[in-house]
């Protein structure tokens, strides 16, 4: 079921103990040369369309939150940001309408890197205000993770930001949006065998030339549909395990 399209009485009307809140956060930037600024968006929202379509009756999903934290690709015009002030309130304040509105159970779907820091201490502010409400966060891909890489064939850097996966799932979903006539590797990593063990923020535009940390000549339609199916597949055990109170 999607809330946009609903009204209150419809809502009203609904078993609170049998569903799970969906809100999907996303982001708008850059993905290299042969993606969308909204990639992420469209990738979440397409998760979360075949979610709906496989169980709707067990949820309630927003539409995805399009604005998220890409401060670290502003330097490739057109991509837009909030502050991580900004989208810690934004994250807070729309689970406080739900958890108003009566939903116990809470899944905050993310489909962007950069929103990793902010949604955990949204998460964190959830906790103080709402101890009784259970607000999981969960990015798709790592619901996922051993499943989807078994079907990547360019690793974990190759399947980076506008790589591998993403320009898969781009194909299923979007392919009149993929400029495959501009594919191109790109990404670099620290020298120190201690680049995996430390933690330093950068920019985009420092650690690429294109905007793209992956490989996605080697992206299909083929591996997008079978990433979407386990995707979906991980989320539908992730819910029935919410409904049974098993977080």
């Amino acid at each position: 079921m999607k809330l946009g399209e609903m009204n209150w009485p419809d809502v009203a009307d609904l078993d609170r103990d049998r569903i799970v809140a969906v809100f999907p956060i996303a982001s708008f930037e850059q993905h290299g040369h042969h993606l969308p600024f909204l990639t992420d968006t469209m990738e979440t929202t397409g998760v979360v369309d075949r979610l709906d379509a496989r169980i709707g009756d067990r949820l309630l999903c927003l539409p995805t939150q399009w604005l998220g934290y890409s401060f670290h690709h502003m330097r490739f015009g057109g991509s837009l940001t909030a502050t991580a002030e900004t989208h810690i309130r934004m994250i807070v304040e729309t689970v406080d309408g739900l958890v108003q509105a009566g939903f116990p159970r809470i899944l905050i779907l993310n489909g962007h890197g950069g929103n990793q820091a902010d949604l955990k201490v949204a998460q964190q502010n959830l906790k103080e205000k709402h101890d009784g409400t259970c607000v999981l966060g969960a990015s798709w891909w790592e619901i996922a993770a051993e499943e989807l890489d078994a079907i990547k064939e360019a690793g974990p850097t190759g399947s980076g930001h506008a790589g591998e996966m993403e320009t898969s799932l781009m194909l299923a979903l979007h392919p009149d949006l993929v400029r495959t006539d501009r594919l191109q590797a790109d990404g670099w990593s620290p020298e120190s065998p201690h680049g995996a063990r430390v933690q330093r923020f950068r920019r985009i535009d420092e650690q690429t030339e294109s905007g793209v940390y992956g490989n996605p000549t080697v992206g299909s339609a083929e591996k997008g549909k079978r990433m979407l199916e386990v995707v979906i597949d991980s989320l539908v055990e992730v819910v029935d395990d919410m409904l049974a109170d098993r977080f």
